[in-house]
């Protein structure tokens, strides 16, 4: 095992998970990056920034826990970021529990699974962030396993705040709103409704986590930090009625 500083990424190929780890190599820590799909983007991740890959599939849970187990030999880590998710979108009456599963696998069970395996190992000051979402907050229509996932990701966060707060480690969550990876009308209209005047960049989200694991956020833990533009604030008839009267 090498002692020197890591910080795990998951889902650190593409998106937010990819500005994450490229974000906090530019900033000296070392970094160990979780990919499934996305093998080229992973392969330039190495290249540009020296971030150690490894391909695991995280809606397989016996893959999850072998990884758990493998790395912390191989890493001193100071840090876990949970970032790998999935979002699979369809009407209810199409709905089946094999996508309820794969969402709760991923997005819940295995940064459960991966905390208690690195973070049951860090020392004083070390630190998790989870990745939710500001769906975790509302209803969804068609996307009802991602939700209730991101809701259970949050309440598991507090828990394991309480956990393992008394051994000095934090952890918290970041909860994007909406991130402009590809632009989309969707994109357009949530852009006009944020006080803002925007969508979040990837990079906006990589600067929170990046706060969240640094000794400036030594006296936060079981939080949740919204980071949407104040999306979430915006009740959309009032704002088209305000547009309306100038």
């Amino acid at each position: 095992m090498t002692n020197e500083p890591a910080v795990l990424v998951t889902g650190g190929a593409r998106g937010i998970g990819r500005a994450i780890a490229e974000h906090l190599a530019e900033r000296g820590w070392k970094v160990i990056a979780t990919y499934n799909t996305g093998l080229d983007e992973a392969m330039e991740l190495r290249r540009s920034h020296g971030v150690e890959v490894r391909h695991v599939d995280m809606t397989d849970r016996s893959t999850s826990w072998d990884f758990a187990r493998q790395i912390r030999t191989e890493f001193s880590f100071d840090a876990l970021v949970n970032n790998a998710g999935i979002l699979e979108k369809e009407g209810f009456e199409e709905f089946t529990l094999g996508a309820w599963d794969r969402a709760l696998e991923v997005n819940v069970t295995a940064p459960l699974i991966l905390a208690q395996a690195l973070g049951s190992h860090m020392g004083a000051g070390g630190s998790i962030v989870n990745i939710a979402s500001t769906d975790a907050y509302i209803g969804s229509y068609r996307s009802i396993a991602y939700s209730a996932s991101k809701a259970a990701l949050l309440s598991v966060t507090r828990s394991l705040a309480n956990i393992l707060g008394p051994r000095g480690v934090r952890v918290n969550a970041v909860t994007p709103g909406w991130v402009d990876n590809g632009i989309t009308a969707e994109s357009y209209e949530a852009a006009s409704l944020t006080p803002l005047g925007r969508n979040g960049l990837p990079e906006d989200i990589a600067k929170v986590v990046a706060f969240l694991l640094s000794p400036e956020a030594a006296f936060i833990t079981g939080a949740s930090i919204v980071v949407d533009g104040g999306y979430t604030g915006v009740d959309y008839y009032m704002k088209k009625e305000n547009d309306s009267l100038g």
